[in-house]
């Protein structure tokens, strides 16, 4: 059924990573984007595509290095090209400084890619975020007073510069599925102790106050993802009215 759903969405818009596309694909090691990562490697016989993979190793904690090892290790298995890069004490002095840092190193990769085979170009890179991302995000940016744009943010697809695409097909996916395919698919999993910290923003949002939504409005997750696309098609209408 994963698969299945993630097909669909394919297929439904063609665009959204084109067949026989070199894709590059963003793997913390964690529950979503190894799910991503296999379904993606699965429905490769379908697609086609020239699947890279890109870790980055944050330094948060003790075994950051043997957990990108590890991973390099399962990539060689599956025969996937592995890359990774090691930040600086000032790259992830917080939250927003370290998301920088992953996408310009995510695109400087993807030019990389590019330049050894300029006529198989990558112009995808593919980040595992699911609506329960969306949600938490939507949340966040509400308690600080965001417009709508804001309120619409984490969309489905988005240029990253002039020419490559952020692609997030796993944003039908609540988190607690992501789960569910690495148990039924027996995947390794990674886990980040700094996911752990409440002193990061979205950490707190994540373990105490949508916990709590959930609580008291069972579900309430998928509606508020399903909100925040709405309000992007709708600030997408008002763009193409103006």
């Amino acid at each position: 059924q994963w698969h299945e759903r993630l097909h669909k969405k394919l297929l439904s818009n063609e665009k959204l990573i084109p067949k026989g596309a070199s894709i590059l694909i963003a793997v913390s090691g964690g529950q979503d984007s190894m799910a991503l990562l296999r379904l993606a490697l699965d429905l490769n016989r379908l697609h086609k595509w020239k699947i890279h993979v890109w870790h980055g190793d944050h330094g948060w904690h003790n075994n950051s290095g043997e957990i990108s090892r590890e991973l390099q290790n399962w990539c060689q298995k599956q025969n996937v090209e592995f890359s990774s890069d090691k930040a600086k004490i000032l790259q992830i002095k917080n939250e927003e400084t370290a998301r920088k840092w992953r996408y310009e190193s995510l695109l400087k990769k993807a030019k990389e890619i590019t330049s050894i085979n300029q006529c198989f170009p990558c112009l995808h890179i593919l980040t595992a975020h699911t609506s329960s991302d969306r949600a938490e995000t939507f949340l966040m940016n509400l308690a600080r007073g965001s417009n709508i744009a804001g309120l619409a943010s984490l969309n489905e697809s988005r240029l990253l510069d002039d020419k490559i695409h952020l692609i997030r097909p796993l944003l039908g996916f609540s988190r607690a599925e992501t789960k569910k395919i690495c148990i039924e698919m027996k995947l390794p999993i990674w886990l980040d102790p700094s996911n752990n910290n409440l002193d990061l923003t979205r950490n707190k949002i994540r373990k105490e106050v949508l916990p709590l939504l959930n609580k008291l409005y069972k579900g309430c997750e998928l509606r508020i993802a399903v909100l925040s696309e709405r309000l992007h098609h709708f600030k997408e209408e008002q763009r193409s009215l103006a």
